[in-house]
């Protein structure tokens, strides 16, 4: 057995890949296999490793024969013959007579030859069928940058190392393209922090896409550059990739020679080609690469061949980012790269253009994943757009960007993107320029309400100038979008001032309604009926909140917008709390969830998941709601939404309070979530309240100011809903036993049993309160018991809850007995003066440089630490404690 080379260094990883090309190895009806990858992806070292690991299948020898100093096909036979334990007999024959026999008479021998970087010899491939012909027990193993494209060829792709992706969960994973940096890192001394340099190690390994060669010249930097400046370069500077190793080939001494090498065996048609794709990010299909590099099917076809190209499992044509970047330098030195990026730019912001239809009806979904598939080309054309002032281009497809972000919740991205456009407005724009800019800025301002963003714009003055814009177009769509976004900016500003004040939104609705009517524009219709059935009231079973809802239900199944359905299925489930219907409210969560899920709105799966859990958790149904908790936190932390991580974990609390008493355990998943995201979103998404965990913990604790403290983030609005009900009840019965005071514990206990199975069978599984049943009858005695449990039935529930709350006329707040457990922040005294000026939340924002939002948190921050529910009650207690004068 001969080997010419032998390894420098030590080899990591694809054991997969080595097992599998064994398997071929060992198929009899595979003679000729050849690995196809790029320069520097590992070919050789793969193959060599290969032989190692099989020698056992070739018992008479594994030849290896490197092809990469030959220059002309005519010498391949000389090289295989050399690399072979074959003599030269002094006879009449010639050469490759002599080896032909030799070879005939090994017929049964069983050897692999290794033939290595084949690309630049292909002319000489007939040697290959020779071989395989003069005898059945050899096997061919070629390493190539391009097939062999012949019949007999067997053909496997080799690409980079493993590496983690953007987002992927890599616990209990193992990357070998990190293992291979770390290995080159220890071998050269390099300035290294392993925990430190985490990130920007594994950001080097993305960037080249664990090709084990630019890991390696990266690798190289180490001791003059740290890593996270390595990742910068690596970005911009393709020359960085090269090594001062006196003893590597030459071809492997850079990335830049590597890719030069495979330059060169392109022709002119191959080099257009080349070029002009290198203006892709992501993958792209074969309508873009001809609409765009004009690369037909069989020029696609060569460059694959010649692992320029690759086709992902999508059927997406990819370039390997490293030689995308040389590509890029090779159009740059064209100097055409302003008229393919226009090109670019054409197609896919064309590209959106053309899917606005499609994207609000029955194609909704087939659209949806045609823009996911293609966003990094998307983002890359619009950020061209901007740059090169293509402002119709950018028109034209807002719409479908802005829906796109709304459908599959892509707020932040795409809210990014918008902003950048708007900023890059000239300053002395046309009217049409300025009416362009006012379209992105009014679909900007919907994102932003719909994906609950904190900014500090004046977002009332930006869609009013919008307005007033659309009105000097008389564009009739535009000016009915802009009421439409102007109307939900009214909705939400009154729910967060806990408002109910919708007169103006109502009329902006119904303007709004009347003009996409006048369209014949169904999609919007339909939107701004879901939005006018927000106000108005919801109870009753003939509520016109309902019957709006249903109509706009009703449109969406008809025009076929999957997204819409959805989100109006999940505003069902509001309504039906609002009725105080639990069976509804479960089953409409169970079918939003289904339908957020079949539409990929991850926004919409984690609300839905959210009111599910909670319904399954109020119901009894502990071990769904843990599961749907758990998978909503999984979701959350994917996509780094922290509001849905907060509650997530809230509900997670609150189980494990409830399934095992674990309550200190419950109190560390809240402190964790709260280091997290400390302000979750308080609105008509999370209905029934975000703190149950918190109160349920500090009751299990013992501490009960605390538990008290939290009753009213317990309920969103209604004080009458069982659901959060049952929990304050319970709490407080925990609490009043703990001070002796047996009977009303008994009387809310019994209230809290006496709510639906719907609402109150989580009691059943919380072993606290079946305990303190049992010593309530017992220190109590039977009759006494059952008297007070009866009473408690009776007791009005609204009433009962305002009492514990301390909103009744007679009643005082729990706390009023007990003084602040915690001291208000010097933030939250700062708001409690401005609200005994009377400012309302607004206002305080626009003093305090503040959102709303952030504003309603520290209010509702303010009230559990005083233990109330208005703000009278507030300054009041701020009253009592000398809290105003102090400030």
């Amino acid at each position: 057995m001969q080997y010419v080379l032998t390894p420098p260094t030590s080899f990591l990883g694809r054991s997969q890949e080595i097992a599998e090309i064994g398997l071929l190895l060992a198929d009899p009806s595979c003679r000729l296999l050849t690995l196809v990858g790029p320069g520097g992806i590992g070919k050789t070292r793969l193959a060599m490793e290969v032989s190692s690991h099989h020698q056992a299948l070739f018992p008479d020898g594994i030849f290896f024969v490197p092809l990469a100093p030959l220059s002309r096909p005519e010498e391949l036979l000389a090289a295989i013959i050399e690399a072979m334990p074959f003599h030269f007999q002094e006879d009449q024959r010639n050469p490759h007579e002599q080896f032909f026999v030799y070879l005939r008479e090994k017929q049964m021998a069983r050897i692999l030859l290794i033939l290595d970087n084949f690309e630049h010899l292909l002319d000489g491939v007939d040697i290959v069928f020779d071989i395989l012909a003069a005898t059945t027990g050899i096997k061919i193993l070629v390493t190539s940058r391009e097939t062999l494209n012949v019949q007999e060829e067997w053909v496997r792709q080799v690409s980079g190392l493993a590496y983690p992706e953007p987002g992927e969960d890599i616990q209990g994973k193992d990357y070998s393209a990190i293992h291979l940096f770390l290995d080159r890192a220890r071998q050269i001394g390099g300035n290294f922090d392993l925990e430190k340099d985490w990130q920007s190690m594994v950001e080097i390994c993305r960037l080249v896409e664990g090709m084990p060669l630019a890991i390696e010249l990266a690798a190289g930097w180490l001791k003059t550059l740290q890593p996270a400046d390595i990742a910068r370069e690596i970005q911009y500077n393709l020359d960085l990739l090269v090594t001062r190793s006196r003893n590597l080939p030459a071809r492997h001494r850079s990335i830049r020679s590597v890719f030069s090498h495979s330059w060169h065996l392109m022709n002119d048609d191959e080099h257009a080609a080349f070029q002009k794709v290198s203006v892709f990010r992501g993958g792209f299909t074969r309508e873009a690469a001809e609409a765009v590099a004009g690369a037909t099917l069989p020029i696609l076809a060569r460059l694959i061949d010649q692992s320029l190209l690759r086709l992902n499992a999508k059927g997406y044509y990819e370039v390997h980012e490293l030689l995308r970047q040389y590509g890029a330098e090779q159009l740059d030195d064209t100097g055409q790269a302003e008229v393919v990026q226009r090109a670019f730019i054409d197609y896919y912001l064309g590209l959106l253009h053309r899917l606005e239809h499609d994207i609000k009806t029955q194609a909704q979904i087939a659209a949806l994943d045609t823009i996911a598939s293609n966003f990094e080309n998307v983002r890359y054309a619009w950020k061209l757009a901007i740059q090169q002032k293509h402002f119709v281009a950018l028109h034209q497809a807002t719409e479908s960007l802005h829906c796109f972000a709304d459908m599959r919740g892509h707020y932040h991205d795409i809210v990014a993107l918008l902003q950048e456009a708007i900023e890059r407005f000239p300053p002395s724009s046309t009217q049409s320029q300025q009416f362009i800019r006012c379209c992105i800025q009014v679909r900007l301002a919907r994102l932003v309400l719909l994906g609950n963003l904190h900014i500090t714009e004046d977002l009332y003055t930006q869609v009013n100038a919008c307005l007033a814009m659309a009105y000097t177009q008389q564009d009739q769509a535009e000016i009915g979008f802009c009421k439409l976004v102007l109307g939900i900016l009214i909705v939400n500003d009154a729910e967060k001032r806990g408002s109910k004040t919708y007169a103006q939104a109502t009329t902006l609705f119904r303007e709004s309604y009347n003009i996409f009517i006048a369209l014949n524009d169904p999609f919007y219709e339909a939107e701004v009926l879901a939005w006018l059935s927000c106000a108005e009231d919801p109870v009753g079973e003939n509520s016109l909140s309902l019957q709006l809802i249903r109509r706009s239900l009703d449109l969406r199944r008809q025009i076929g917008d999957r997204n819409g359905i959805a989100w109006i299925t999940l505003n069902l489930t509001n309504i039906m709390l609002a009725q105080i219907d639990y069976p509804a409210y479960e089953q409409y969560a169970r079918d939003s969830l289904a339908l957020m899920n079949e539409i990929g709105n991850v926004k919409g799966s984690l609300q839905a998941m959210f009111k599910l859990a909670q319904a399954t958790l109020l119901k009894g149904e502990l071990e769904e709601a843990w599961e749907l908790a758990t998978n909503m936190q999984a979701l959350a932390n994917k996509v780094h939404n922290l509001n849905g991580i907060t509650l997530a974990t809230d509900i997670l609390a609150f189980l494990r309070c409830v399934m095992d008493e674990a309550y200190t355990e419950g109190a560390k998943l809240i402190q964790t979530s709260q280091s997290i995201a400390p302000e979750p979103f308080f609105g008509s998404s999370y209905d029934m309240g975000t703190r149950w965990g918190q109160a349920m913990a500090a009751c299990g604790q013992g501490q009960y100011v605390t538990a008290r403290q939290h009753y009213t983030t317990l309920f969103w609005e209604r004080y009458n809903d069982p659901g959060p009900a049952t929990i304050c009840l319970a709490l407080e019965a925990v609490a009043q036993a703990d001070e002796e005071k047996l009977e009303h514990a008994t009387e809310l206990l019994g209230l809290a049993f006496h709510q639906s199975e719907q609402v109150s069978g989580w009691l059943r599984r919380w072993s606290l309160i079946t305990r303190l049943r049992a010593e309530l009858k017992r220190q109590l005695g039977e009759d006494r018991y059952h008297t007070a449990w009866e009473q408690g039935k009776q007791r009005d529930l609204a009433t009962i809850i305002r009492s514990l709350l301390g909103e009744s006329d007679n009643a005082s707040p729990p706390l009023l007995q007990q003084g602040l457990l915690e001291p208000l922040s010097a933030r939250e005294l700062e708001i409690l003066g401005l609200i005994e000026e009377g400012l309302s939340n607004r206002e305080i924002a626009r003093r305090l440089v503040l959102s709303v939002g952030t504003v309603k948190v520290h209010t509702r921050n303010i009230y559990g630490k005083l233990g109330v529910g208005s703000r009278t009650q507030a300054l009041a207690q701020a009253t009592r404690y000398n809290l105003l004068k102090s400030f």
